[in-house]
């Protein structure tokens, strides 16, 4: 039976250490940054329920730099942030969650049924990776889907393994092709309905430019992907989870060894959870709901495949035990990622780069201006990886800004949209990054090494569209 989710202490070795060193470098130049960086504010104003930014409103304030007390209590303060404690208790419970349902025997089977399928149908294979992540670009686009992905990957890293590819393939074809529906997205209520809203543009407004982007940024992402996966299967050891798949196949084999029944257990199970994701999108959809509800859902589902799985109580409870001890450094680790925005928000230095930030785009031509709120977008976005955060705290500044210095708002939203997104899938403060990578052992830099091109290409792409943007008047 496959064990995604649990960890090794051996091949996490890598994992643990070099992320943790990068992410308390981080940390330590972001307190130093406090001492060097003078403090300052925006006034605030409650508008719809958000607290929005007063443009022109930048004060200097009384420094307040982060001692080393301060950096030591920040993990402690992460836990607590309610944002990042909700992230923190939803992996815990998708761990639990899924352990629970491959302690039923149903993953595996379904696996071993649908890898059968593409291997004695190759033109099936071919497809596997192209329609999948045009799938999940359709939820990042629409629905904003971007957490909900730590759900599949437990899915897919044994079923790209047992279609000839790795664990990377398997993360990356839900979690890549989710991340290029986000940042281009045309329907995203949680990026682009807040910042239109902000800007007064009327809601997902410029459609048909939005969907030409979302078309041309996912063939890159999936061809991408699959150069990727062209290439390890010319050559296994090219990939950059060689190490810890090997422990997998020999799982996956030991398990297709055996004869696995389709059992009508399996059948129950598999049906709880594909309800499971159809009341997930439902949800999402129609009463927007978020991390908390939908990790009310998988609790629920371990409980409904307790019982459809005939599993006794403790077989089940040691399951959820052990899926959420799986999970366990990877919270640890988002928890450091999350000390390096609290540092820099305690220090009050985040106004003060925005202020500065807005001040040199003033000062350029549309495009260049553009591409300038784009940089600065991206990074912001390392300090606060959430969008919405980060369109109530940028977009009261730039909306009014575009108009001064003839950009159109709708491309000061596209500007926005790029940088909060692409990088997404990069920075090691993301929760989902952190999460991502964990699942698959691979440590940050190698991570980083790979991903860097893809968002290079994506990069060049959002300075020609932004270009685009402004010599049409884009509105």
């Amino acid at each position: 039976m496959t064990q995604t989710l649990k960890m090794s202490v051996k091949k996490l070795k890598d994992l643990k250490l070099n992320t943790t060193v990068i992410l308390l470098t981080i940390i330590a130049l972001t307190a130093i940054a406090t001492w060097l960086i003078p403090a300052g504010k925006f006034d605030t104003v409650l508008k719809d329920g958000r607290n929005v930014l007063v443009e022109g409103s930048f004060h200097y304030v009384d420094s307040t730099p982060q001692n080393l007390f301060d950096v030591l209590k920040a993990p402690m303060q992460a836990f607590l942030r309610s944002t990042t404690a909700e992230i923190m208790a939803f992996l815990l419970i998708i761990g639990g969650a899924f352990m629970v349902v491959e302690k039923t025997g149903a993953i595996t089977a379904f696996i071993k049924r649908l890898s059968r399928v593409f291997l004695d149908h190759p033109s099936l294979r071919n497809l596997y990776i192209p329609l999948s992540m045009i799938l999940f670009s359709i939820g990042g686009a629409t629905f904003g889907m971007s957490e909900e992905v730590l759900i599949f990957i437990p899915i897919f890293i044994p079923l790209s393994l047992s279609l000839g590819y790795d664990s990377l393939v398997g993360v990356t074809v839900p979690f890549i092709g989710a991340a290029a529906g986000f940042a281009s997205a045309f329907m995203n209520p949680f990026t682009l309905g807040i910042a239109q809203g902000i800007a007064e543009l009327p809601m997902y407004s410029g459609f048909k430019f939005r969907l030409v982007m979302w078309v041309i940024c996912t063939a890159a992402a999936i061809i991408f992907i699959m150069r990727y996966a062209h290439k390890i299967e010319k050559d296994p050891k090219a990939s950059l989870t060689y190490e810890f798949d090997q422990e997998k196949k020999k799982e996956l084999t030991s398990a297709n060894s055996e004869e696995v029944v389709f059992t009508t257990s399996h059948e129950f199970v598999l049906l709880a959870f594909a309800a499971t994701m159809v009341l997930l999108v439902f949800g999402v959809l129609k009463y927007e709901w978020y991390i908390t509800e939908i990790g009310a859902l998988f609790f629920g589902l371990a409980l409904v495949a307790t019982i459809c799985g005939r599993l006794k109580v403790q077989e089940a409870c040691t399951a959820f035990y052990d899926g959420v001890r799986g999970m366990a450094e990877i919270v640890f680790l988002l928890a450091l990622a999350t000390s390096i925005i609290i540092i820099a928000e305690n220090g009050n230095i985040l106004d003060t780069a925005l202020n500065f930030m807005a001040g040199i785009i003033s000062k350029l031509n549309s495009t260049l201006a553009s591409w300038a709120a784009f940089i600065m977008q991206a990074i912001i976005n390392f300090f606060i990886p959430s969008g919405s955060s980060k369109a109530v705290l940028t977009m009261p500044i730039l909306a009014p800004l575009s108009d001064l210095i003839g950009i159109s708002r709708q491309t000061m939203v596209l500007a926005y949209q790029f940088g909060d997104g692409w990088t997404n899938v990069c920075i090691p403060t993301s929760p989902i990054v952190i999460a991502v990578i964990g699942m698959a052992k691979i440590p940050f830099q190698k991570w980083f090494k790979f991903i860097l091109p893809l968002v290079t290409v994506w990069f060049l792409l959002s300075f020609g569209f932004l270009a685009i943007a402004n010599y049409i008047n884009w509105q």
